[in-house]
């Protein structure tokens, strides 16, 4: 199917491998109907492919310095403040993607309702709230991403520009408005209604702790000092487990328990990744105060369990 639609010959092994599973049919369908989507007459397999190639080059131009690294940030990248023309051109290209994301999201959730609509399958009367429901958690998701940006002194790395912003976030919203769009005809249930409730919460956790953090920091006399207050007095990354709930809450939102990828990935790459390189990040900068903390509040990420 993605070579009937001109894919590249990468995805061709991708889809003879996929032909020999159980189930090929309708994951094969499901395959070539996703890379179908076009994001203003731009396939989606080819915007990603060329995500794909800038990430690999902008790693290369990062010059990572082989210490402690999540991927799309790292410790040198932490304590080097954006001061160049260069600096801002990243960090306008992120925000340029992150719209762009939301935008792919939009395309997939109610082009095919408009195509629907217009052959008479689907009232024009019809209130899409699952779809609504989506295009509002992926749009909130963006713009709180965008609102922690201006309070950011540090550089965005080009990774973090093509891998992140350009790969990661638009790939989960164009999941999550696949999998609503293709519940179009289902009511909405008690899961939907949870997977709102768990999105607003988690995005409250990962968005309160910052704020105040960063008010905190704003008193000159705070200057040099770890903050330790709030919630992140429970937990030394709660940020990071309302980041995960809140995707689990979205997924949930959408009806298709697929979606769960998302979260599972998000969760494992915090766990193993960012916890460690924020920890050696912090240890570094805030010695003292940080080995009082860790013997203070030992829960790392996952309230009351971990």
């Amino acid at each position: 199917v993605l070579a009937r639609l001109g894919a590249p010959r990468l995805w061709r092994p991708m889809t003879a491998a996929v032909g020999r599973g159980a189930g090929a049919g309708a994951l094969r369908r499901g395959l070539g109907e996703f890379a179908s989507h076009r994001a203003a007459g731009v396939p989606l397999w080819s915007f990603f492919s060329l995500m794909v190639v800038l990430s690999a080059l902008g790693h290369h131009l990062d010059q990572p310095d082989g210490g402690a690294s999540a991927f799309f940030i790292d410790n040198k990248t932490r304590r080097t403040v954006h001061t160049t023309m260069v600096d801002q051109i990243r960090y306008w290209l992120k925000v340029v993607l992150l719209v762009v994301a939301v935008y792919i999201e939009y395309g997939i959730l109610f082009r095919p309702l408009e195509a629907l609509r217009q052959k008479k399958d689907v009232s024009r009367s019809a209130f899409a709230l699952r779809e609504w429901i989506c295009l509002f958690c992926g749009a909130a998701f963006v713009a709180r991403v965008v609102l922690q940006m201006m309070s950011w002194s540090r550089i965005i790395s080009w990774v973090e520009v093509f891998a992140e912003a350009g790969i990661i976030i638009p790939l989960s919203l164009a999941s999550l408005g696949f999998g609503a769009a293709r519940k179009r005809a289902a009511a909405i249930g008690a899961m939907e209604v949870v997977g709102l409730i768990l999105f607003l919460a988690g995005t409250y956790l990962n968005m309160w702790p910052e704020y105040t953090r960063h008010l905190w920091k704003s008193d000159p006399a705070n200057a040099g000092r770890l903050y330790v207050g709030g919630l992140f007095g429970v937990c030394r990354h709660i940020n990071y487990f309302g980041e995960t709930l809140s995707f689990v809450g979205f997924a949930m939102a959408t009806s298709a328990w697929w979606n769960v990828w998302i979260p599972i990935v998000m969760g494992a790459g915090l766990i193993l990744f960012s916890v460690p390189e924020l920890d050696a990040y912090l240890s570094s900068k805030y010695a003292a105060d940080w080995v009082a903390y860790t013997q203070d509040v030992q829960c790392q990420m996952i309230p009351f369990v971990w």
